[in-house]
């Protein structure tokens, strides 16, 4: 089973309003293990056995696609998924999530019918960690660590920015939310690798955006005006909360977020905010909610390592989760009344990362990988929840 150095911190995000149509888009970023490779050219993964239309036929968690690319030695996986409806997702990864080998970025689209793979821009390499997506045709990934960009425009991919900074590979990007192919967040808050700051694309033009914003690894997109993130200050990674109103960023202050390091944030209402978090330094785990007048903490599950999280439709939520008494990847479920669930996501030892609500719905994708039937390696997964996926 291919092991994190330390578990992967889940991003959320959901955009609505003017200048976007609704998503919900989550990306993973590692705090303190990169994943990136180098040498390869970005490669479709190559499809195995799998549960064709598994998903639609049941309510529950299935396979809905299951892939590898190179030998079978070597760790694929998807990261990131996003969905702008019922006939358009997207999910991105790499052909070696470890970096132990040379890897490439990898794309899968949902076109309403099925999970194929996407080609991408020639002589890209690393692992796409996010993507967000505003529309059907129009969708937007970054890198890890590879310091580019892409833009899906519904017909190609393209390469939309590369960071000339220096030395690129060194520094990190960990999030992305659009609204439209003119309005457009990218977001490289410092951790393991120094970041690439807050960009803003306006119009045509790349924009850097310091101060309080030039920490941010992910947000969550009430509008264009109105977003909630997780920042950072002087003395730790992802440890502010932050507020867009459409002008500028301002800093989140309770006494409820003191001491903590944020790992996942979705944003439904300005009275109606969900943050993940541990205790900075350790392993335990926090759910915290704004109800627009302050925030409370909300008991979570002993043991149990929240990742993504995605609204249910219903009230709830889902969240990719992991625990130590068990090697499989899980979803775990928190109703509209607070009681929670969990569903170990088929088949076997894996990881899950990304989740995403397909609008209109009550149904889900989740995004990850399983290992391979002979102990070593991984395959890339996409995991369907609800008639719809």
């Amino acid at each position: 089973m291919l092991s994190f150095l330390i578990v992967a911190g889940a991003k959320a995000s959901r955009a609505s309003g003017p200048g976007a149509r609704r998503e919900t888009r989550v990306h993973s970023y590692r705090r303190a293990a990169r994943f990136t490779g180098t040498g390869l050219a970005a490669a479709a993964l190559t499809m195995t056995a799998w549960l064709p239309g598994a998903a639609a036929a049941s309510t529950g968690w299935q396979i809905a696609f299951r892939a590898h690319a190179g030998a079978s030695t070597i760790y694929n996986g998807l990261i990131g998924v996003s969905a702008s409806g019922k006939a358009s997702a997207w999910a991105v990864g790499g052909t070696d999530l470890s970096g132990a080998t040379p890897g490439a970025p990898v794309a899968e689209q949902w076109n309403g019918t099925q999970w194929q793979a996407a080609t991408l821009p020639s002589g890209l390499t690393g692992t796409l960690g996010t993507v967000s997506t505003p529309a059907q045709n129009d969708a937007w990934a970054v890198s890890q660590l590879g310091g580019y960009v892409l833009r899906w425009n519904g017909a190609m991919w393209s390469v939309a920015k590369t960071f000339q900074e220096s030395p690129p590979a060194s520094r990190q990007l960990t999030g992305v939310t659009a609204f439209s192919p003119a309005n457009v967040w990218v977001f490289g808050a410092p951790g393991a690798n120094p970041g690439l700051g807050t960009w803003h694309l306006i119009g045509t033009a790349w924009h850097k955006v310091t101060g309080l914003a030039g920490g941010i690894s992910t947000a969550s997109a009430i509008s264009q005006a109105d977003m909630w993130a997780i920042g950072a200050d002087n003395m730790a990674p992802d440890d502010i909360l932050v507020h867009y109103n459409g002008t500028t960023w301002q800093q989140i202050t309770s006494t409820a977020l003191g001491g903590l390091q944020f790992s996942s944030i979705l944003a439904l209402s300005d009275s109606n905010v969900w943050v993940t978090a541990t205790v900075a330094g350790g392993q335990s785990w926090r759910l915290l909610h704004f109800d627009g007048q302050g925030w409370t903490s909300v008991p979570v599950p002993s043991g149990v390592q929240l990742r993504s999280m995605a609204p249910d439709g219903h009230g709830g939520l889902w969240f990719t989760a992991a625990r130590s008494s068990s090697q499989a990847p899980l979803a775990e479920h928190r109703s509209a009344t607070g009681t929670w669930s969990t569903q170990a996501l088929p088949t076997g030892p894996g990881q899950a990362f990304g989740i995403a609500l397909i609008p209109g719905t009550t149904s889900l994708w989740a995004s990850g990988y399983l290992d391979g039937s002979g102990g070593t390696g991984s395959d890339a997964v996409i995991w369907g929840h609800g008639p719809a996926a």
